[in-house]
């Protein structure tokens, strides 16, 4: 027999266990339930109480357990079910709650029931001659009789008619019994013994679903008093669903890739199968993998020897199926960095026009500024604007020598030289220059 997924779905829990009075009041349909306390309705442990409420049509009723001790015949199995019932008042009321599925399930609820529906009024002695009878409930039909009719049947009076049992599904976990997102079975007219209250199907939209036990009676009977008892349940196909995370999603040549894998199925000889853009197989290494509720997780490692379209496929039966697969798109390796400087220092460079000889350079290194910081003296402008450093200055030697803009070439190329124009007629007058500037 499949799990029955409602708890206390036979109502042996004891009331104790939550204590609870706790109901939903629908004061119209199509407006929401109010949530409130009424210390005669004692709702089942893992079940909320509902009614509609609309005083002297529709009114309150009353809940509590129905043991086995007290009469066997309302009880389907086990101790006790629950009973709801109203006294000289008519209801549409029952019980709900709320069960955690896989979406896409397919699920079946079902449910025991039997009324007790008899009438006395003091106003008309002699009219109903079997008034307060446990084991007579009013309709031409039913009397005595263990009775069970689909609601509809032609040929019913009034009394047979009096009760209607029906289970209903919301697939998207809504809480409301009027709602239209209720799959509703078919209504059943149920006396004197337990039966089952026909079943229904669903579709679970969502990972929460509602279920409803629900009796209506049309009739202010002296007794309208509703049996429940092994409401049940049970997922008749489950999706399996099996998902690939690959850590890095887009990893570079050479770094290890962390593959999991989790389905909600528990498929059996499990493998993980990468392949490279030309083909060929990767090893890969399994690693611990975690149980988790509805399903099992597993991880491998890899790592991609070449960059492109990497196919990650996960297997099972020793490779025969494949569950689930997906791409991986490994990037080139990038290309590390040379050249770069040490450490951080201040770089100034005076850069000589073309065609300046030696005595320039000479001139250049006669300077105090060299004898005092060492500046480097050169012929080309990338020389001197090239270098990752922070503090790089140009001192560019009578720059109208250049064929172009020698200022917008460091703008465009280097920008984050500091530039410095110096004109000089002479070598002489060129280390008398550098001398004077406070760099």
């Amino acid at each position: 027999m499949a799990t029955n997924l409602l708890r206390n779905g036979g109502f042996e829990a004891d009331w104790a266990e939550e204590r609870s009075h706790q109901v939903l009041v629908f004061r119209q349909p199509g407006r929401d339930g109010s949530a409130e306390v009424r210390d005669n309705i004692f709702t089942p442990p893992g079940w909320t109480t509902w009614f509609r409420h609309e005083p002297g049509d529709w009114d309150q009723p009353e809940v509590r357990d129905a043991w086995i001790s007290g009469d066997s015949s309302r009880v389907h199995s086990g101790q006790k079910g629950v009973l709801l019932f109203t006294f000289f008042r008519k209801h549409d009321a029952g019980f709900l709650q709320q069960v955690d599925v896989v979406p896409g399930s397919r699920l079946r609820l079902t449910a025991w029931a039997h009324a007790w529906s008899n009438h006395g009024d003091p106003a008309l002695p002699g009219r109903f001659p079997h008034s307060d009878d446990p084991r007579w409930s009013e309709g031409e039909h039913v009397g005595y009789e263990h009775f069970f009719a689909l609601e509809g049947t032609d040929g019913l009076d009034d009394g047979d008619r009096n009760f209607t049992f029906t289970v209903g599904i919301d697939p998207t976990g809504g809480m409301d019994p009027y709602a239209d997102t209720v799959v509703w079975g078919r209504g059943a007219h149920i006396y004197n013994a337990h039966r089952p209250v026909p079943g229904v199907e669903a579709v679970a939209q969502t990972e929460k679903v509602t279920v409803f036990l629900r009796s209506r009676t049309l009739w202010t009977f002296k007794h309208n008093d509703s049996y429940w008892d092994d409401a049940r349940l049970e997922a008749l196909s489950v999706p399996i669903e099996t998902r690939i995370v690959c850590d890095p999603a887009n990893p570079q040549v050479g770094q290890q890739v962390a593959v999991s894998v989790t389905s909600t199925g528990n498929p059996e000889n499990v493998g993980l199968d990468v392949t490279d853009p030309s083909g060929g197989a990767l090893p890969v290494t399994e690693a611990p993998g975690e149980s988790r509720p509805g399903g099992r997780a597993w991880r491998w490692t890899f790592v991609p020897e070449s960059e492109g379209v990497h196919h990650v496929i996960f297997t099972a039966d020793r490779g025969a199926r494949r569950l689930a697969e997906t791409t991986v798109e490994v990037q080139p390796r990038p290309v590390e960095p040379w050249g770069l400087p040490r450490a951080q220092y201040r770089r100034i460079y005076v850069l000589l026009p073309p065609g300046a000889g030696r005595d320039w350079a000479e001139a250049v290194l006669g300077s105090t500024a060299w004898e005092r910081d060492r500046w480097t003296v050169g012929g080309s402008a990338d020389d001197a604007g090239i270098g990752a450093l922070e503090d790089k200055r140009v001192v560019a030697v009578n720059p109208s020598g250049w064929p172009d803009d020698l200022e917008a070439f460091f703008r465009t190329y280097y920008p984050r030289v500091q530039y410095v124009a110096v004109e000089a007629s002479t070598p002489v007058e060129l280390r008398r220059r550098l001398n004077e500037l406070n760099l």
